[in-house]
């Protein structure tokens, strides 16, 4: 049952194995089996012959010895098999030899004992035993040998006791027959221990293969290595990926002391401490020269177990430590590039925001621990300014040129700012056309001559690529004088003034002062009131005539919306506007002007137009022509009494985004005007690129139509430019009477202004006749028209 269990849980390739191992373990102890029963035959001869027929005894010798010879030549064939069939027959000849063994034995016990007196008896069966110990042995690892052998060994001596018939010959048989039990038994343990340890052994060996390859795969296709150090410090053994990586000979290296590759440093020491005392250690990070340029190596190494300094019995060659190396030199380059970019702005190499605020606060807390400085004394003639450059309108250069363009010319500007930055002082690129700049001592005492300085020579033209490109600049200025230790409030304050050199106009240096932080305190509170103004019912939608100059009859309305503050009063757009084109609520409020001047357009009783302005973010919104659409249906509006108007800025901006958007408003049947006609930089070019219904002439020109030929000669030459492609022309700002004479002189088809009308809420769809005033030719009638409003600026909604 055993050795059954046993072969039971072999695979086909495992029990080839048990086969080939079964045939060489006992083609090792074939030999001495042979002669152990050679001389045990001998023996026999010599005490029976005179009882045994020499003829008998000649052919039991010669069937003994071909069997004996047969079994050597087995033993021999054995080392020489290949494939599992032949390992078989192998196995099945020595199985068949052992029974023959066996039955040549039994028959010579048997015919022994019967002649075999007393005292010859006792002697055979002390031979027949130890045969039998012996050929247990020698089939140990062969169980069906080995049954063989021990099933017809003891029944044929078993035989020759029982045919004496004497109880002492009983008891012989009973105990040759237990004898041969337990050897059998025995022999069934021995052999699954032995296909047990072969398993194991196989196994071993597989996990060491595998290790093996692991460790060449390792070495092969990693950017680390193993090395192994002797009791000297010499490295032993150094494997190719290692003698590559150092680019010497692996001859060179082995012998060598590993910290002789390294260069002298703090690490370099602690190696050779861990060496010389066989301690382990890991990532220990070196430097080593390899052809004239630095790399940095991480080890890592393990004492080995033998490693015992007081073990005289210890060779010199013996392995006291193996490790690992990893060449950190790309990891370390990324980590310094890393670095370098955490503080520095890659476009421009300057310093980016976080290194100057750190310079920055160095400069105001001294050169130890910044903040936690704060209340150590302090020169009180420190003096610190802070500049900040902005870019106006720098949005422009990368619309119209491409980033590519706008990154070149960032990278001038910088190389342009370093000639007015003393050795004392910090440049940094903060923001995407944002620079900063730290002047300390006496220049920050002239900091708005240097800024001027600065911008006369940044605001010259920037040659590149075939392009003239002209800037301007905004700069805010904050100081400090050793007051108020507070960085963040020297850096508002900077920021505050360059709004306001900004919401001035641009193009200007603008020291801070004390009341910015009050226009700043009310322009958030205007950003929160203003985004619950619409949920509020504060928001309303105002209405400017528009006038058919031939008619002088009313032929639409300009929606622009007013907010009506309960605390502030009206508020006008040129107050409003910037805050929602900053805080995003600027598409939701043109929407929300869009239905609303739908809406109240479709309850007019006349079939008079409405006009509403889009604004550049309203043209980029996917929800522009939904919102539409939507309010028309839900009005009811014939679309063509609709028009919507752009601003030539807007398609400066995506362009062929913003002209797809006007086709498909075009489609619905909805009107578009160009408006502020005149004042951008193509616009030729955008009345080609779209085919528009209107153009509405900019203010500036309508202002001086009556006083100067210029404006003129302009306003009639956009007015003959419209009629030739189709178009209708509106002069905004007409404020009096003889602008609105000299503008139908020259043939224009609409006018809207003050002269006409302000606006306001309509009533009924109507203004009242008291804020009309008629020009015909040379009859002019006037009606109480009020003039107590001031002049709209162009900005009127979004």
């Amino acid at each position: 049952m055993i050795v059954d269990k046993t072969l039971s849980k072999l695979s086909n390739a495992d029990r080839q194995l048990v086969t080939r191992e079964q045939l060489l373990e006992h083609g090792k102890v074939i030999g001495s089996s042979v002669i152990g029963n050679l001389l045990a035959a001998a023996m026999l001869t010599f005490i029976f012959h005179k009882h045994i027929p020499p003829v008998a005894l000649s052919v039991w010798w010669m069937v003994y010895l071909i069997n004996a010879v047969d079994r050597l030549l087995l033993k021999a064939r054995t080392r020489t098999a290949v494939g599992n069939a032949e390992l078989l027959e192998v196995k099945k000849r020595l199985t068949i030899n052992a029974v023959f063994n066996a039955n040549l034995w039994g028959s010579a016990a048997v015919a022994m004992t019967i002649v075999a007196s007393p005292l010859e008896a006792g002697l055979l069966m002390a031979v027949c035993a130890g045969v039998m110990g012996v050929g247990a042995m020698t089939y140990r690892c062969m169980p069906d040998a080995t049954r063989a052998w021990l099933t017809t060994t003891p029944v044929c001596f078993a035989i020759g006791l029982l045919f004496k018939g004497d109880i002492v010959s009983l008891v012989a048989t009973v105990m040759l027959i237990v004898y041969a039990y337990l050897l059998f038994e025995n022999n069934c343990r021995i052999f699954a221990g032995f296909v047990e340890l072969l398993l194991s052994r196989q196994e071993i060996e597989e996990r060491s293969e595998t290790v093996k390859l692991l460790l060449n795969d390792f070495e092969e296709q990693s950017s680390n290595w193993l090395f192994a150090i002797d009791q000297q410090g010499r490295l032993v053994d150094v494997c190719d990926r290692f003698a590559e990586a150092a680019q010497l000979p692996a001859e060179q290296l082995n012998g060598a002391t590993l910290i002789s590759l390294f260069e002298q440093d703090g690490n370099r020491d602690s190696l050779n401490d861990h060496l010389a005392n066989g301690r382990s250690f890991r990532d220990l990070a070196l430097i080593t020269d390899i052809s004239g340029k630095h790399q940095c190596w991480s080890i890592s190494g393990r004492a080995a177990a033998t490693n015992n300094k007081s073990d005289q019995a210890a060779n010199e060659n013996d392995i006291v430590l193996r490790g690992v190396i990893a060449d950190m030199t790309a990891q370390m380059d990324a980590e310094k590039k890393a670095s370098y970019l955490l503080r520095f702005d890659s476009l421009t190499d300057l310093p980016n925001r976080r290194l100057f605020s750190e310079t920055l606060n160095r400069a105001m807390f001294g050169p130890k621990d910044g903040l936690a400085m704060a209340d150590a004394p302090r020169p009180v003639d420190k003096k610190i300014a802070l500049l900040l450059f902005d870019v106006d309108h720098f949005q422009a250069v990368n619309d119209n040129h491409g980033a590519e363009v706008g990154d070149k010319v960032l990278q001038i500007m910088a190389r342009r700012f370093a000639k007015f930055v003393g050795s004392e002082d910090t440049l940094a690129r903060t923001g995407g056309d944002e620079f900063s700049l730290l002047l300390t001592g006496d220049r920050a005492g002239r900091a708005r001559e240097i800024a001027a300085e600065t911008v006369e020579h940044l605001a010259s033209v920037f040659g590149l690529d075939g392009l003239r490109i002209y800037l301007e600049f905004s700069v805010g200025i904050s100081l400090w004088n050793g007051g108020d230790h507070n960085v963040d409030r020297l850096i508002k304050e900077a920021n505050l003034a360059l709004q306001t050199a900004k919401e001035s106009g641009r193009n200007r240096i603008t020291h801070f002062e004390n009341g910015m932080y009050a226009a700043a305190e009310e322009r958030r509170r205007l950003e929160h009131e203003l985004i619950e103004s619409l949920g509020n019912g504060q928001m309303k939608v105002y209405y400017q005539p528009v006038i058919n100059l031939k008619t002088q009859d009313e032929v639409g309305y300009e929606a622009l919306v007013r907010w009506e503050h309960p605390e502030l009063g009206l508020v006008m757009p040129d107050k409003f506007i910037p805050l929602a084109e900053e805080t995003g609520l600027i598409v939701q409020l043109g929407e929300w002007v869009i239905r609303n001047a739908v809406d109240e357009a479709a309850s007019w009783s006349n079939q008079h137009m409405v006009a509403v302005n889009l604004s550049p973010a309203q043209m980029r919104s996917a929800n522009l022509i939904p919102s539409v659409v939507n309010a028309l249906a839900s009005s009811g509006l014939d679309p063509a009494r609709l028009e919507l108007e752009i601003t030539e800025n807007i398609l400066m901006h995506d362009s062929d985004s913003n002209l797809r958007t006007l086709h498909s408003l075009r489609a619905i049947g909805v009107r578009v005007s160009l408006d502020d006609f005149g004042t951008g930089y193509s616009s030729l070019n955008y009345l080609r690129a779209f085919p528009f219904d209107k153009i509405k002439i900019d203010r500036c020109f309508v202002s001086d139509v009556d006083s100067r030929d210029e404006s003129r000669a302009i306003v009639r030459s956009v007015i003959d430019l419209a009629r030739s492609l189709g178009m209708q022309t509106t002069a905004e700002g007409v404020e009096r009477e003889s602008q609105a004479q000299q503008l139908i002189t020259e043939g224009c088809d609409q006018v809207q202004g003050y002269l006409y009308g302000k606006a306001a809420p309509l009533k009924s769809g109507q203004l009242q006749p008291s804020d009309r005033v008629i020009v015909s030719g040379d009859f002019v009638e006037r009606r109480n028209v009020e003039r107590n409003e001031e002049v709209p600026t162009k900005r009127k909604q979004a």
